[in-house]
């Protein structure tokens, strides 16, 4: 009896707890209008002209593979701006009009400057790759100044950089799960992103779910210690071709709070920007006051929308010298 029990009462709390998923399932379905997707792929078109339509964005690439105008449609500009960056530069699930090179061209020019600024993203990279691109596309642009947009991962070592487990801690069966339950339920996904959005806000990230290269920074992380070395080359070239050489730091978009995760990052860059002679600007006080989920692109790319370059964009262009490098 007491077996039959035990197995009954097991029973019941399986067909109790079935029962709530379909009744929580139901009225998700209902009442939050959200489509399920996959989890996001970037996409990097390593060639030149190009057209590729990716989850709803067109990306289209001039003869040197940039998302940038044929050189010969180049606008006719007094100063051109070189810009460098990984896959927020590129505009990873953004249109042209949203990408941070066009609204900073846009803003200047409203404000009678003739400058061009150019998208010298390929997408994905580190420091060593971003001076590569420095080296090969001056030549070819002649800016007269380069600004180089810092996300968290370029002090990943260069085979890390396009690995997205180094974003996270490899993936686990744990993770396997949640996105395959993410991908299958709408309640599951609506609790997954109930907590990205809010709860985190409130709690913070474990920091055991964040990569350890990116904390207690010194020069005995190769990574580290390679980005400092690259960011110096980009400063020394750039000086040796009368180029003003600038950088600018964007926030991972969590947690933009006292609770941020990479605040020792930002202050070992700033430290190390100001002991090398290198103007910065850091973005995370601009993005403060915005939840970080109205800043991504959508729940599952939270690279920086229109309304992230929009903000981006509008603080630079008030600082016209850290632009345009009056002092060449």
């Amino acid at each position: 009896m007491k077996i039959r029990r035990l197995l009954y009462n097991l029973l019941l709390a399986i067909a109790s707890v079935a029962v709530f998923f379909v009744i929580a399932e139901g009225l998700t379905v209902l009442l939050w209008d959200y489509k399920l997707q996959g989890s996001h792929v970037g996409v990097v078109i390593d060639k030149g002209d190009k057209r590729v339509v990716h989850e709803g964005i067109e990306y289209v690439t001039n003869s040197l593979g940039l998302r940038e105008r044929e050189l010969d449609r180049r606008p006719k500009a007094q100063k051109t701006i070189l810009v460098l960056g990984d896959s927020f530069v590129w505009g990873d699930g953004i249109p042209v009009e949203s990408l941070i090179t066009y609204k900073l061209e846009k803003r200047l020019s409203g404000l009678g400057y003739s400058i061009e600024v150019v998208n010298g993203s390929g997408g994905a990279g580190n420091a060593e790759s971003e001076y590569q691109r420095l080296i090969w596309l001056t030549p070819i642009y002649r800016p007269s100044t380069v600004i180089v947009f810092f996300f968290t991962n370029d002090i990943l070592e260069a085979s890390d950089v396009v690995d997205d487990s180094k974003l996270l801690v490899a993936k686990s069966w744990r993770q396997n799960i949640k996105e395959f339950l993410r991908s299958k339920s709408l309640f599951f996904a609506f609790l997954y992103y109930l907590y990205k959005d809010r709860i985190v806000e409130i709690v913070g990230v474990p920091q055991s779910l964040l990569p350890p290269d990116y904390f207690n920074l010194s020069d005995s992380k190769p990574g580290w210690k390679s980005f400092k070395d690259y960011a110096l080359k980009m400063r020394d070239y750039c000086n040796q071709n009368n180029v003003s050489f600038r950088y600018v730091i964007i926030p991972t978009l969590t947690c933009l709070n006292n609770r941020y995760p990479y605040k020792e990052m930002h202050d070992k860059l700033k430290q190390f920007f100001s002991d090398s002679g290198i103007e910065y600007f850091d973005l995370f006080p601009v993005f403060r006051p915005y939840r970080p989920s109205m800043l991504w692109v959508n729940l599952e790319n939270s690279h920086w929308n229109d309304l992230g370059t929009s903000l981006a964009a509008e603080t630079l262009v008030k600082w016209k010298s850290f632009l345009i490098g009056l002092e060449r």
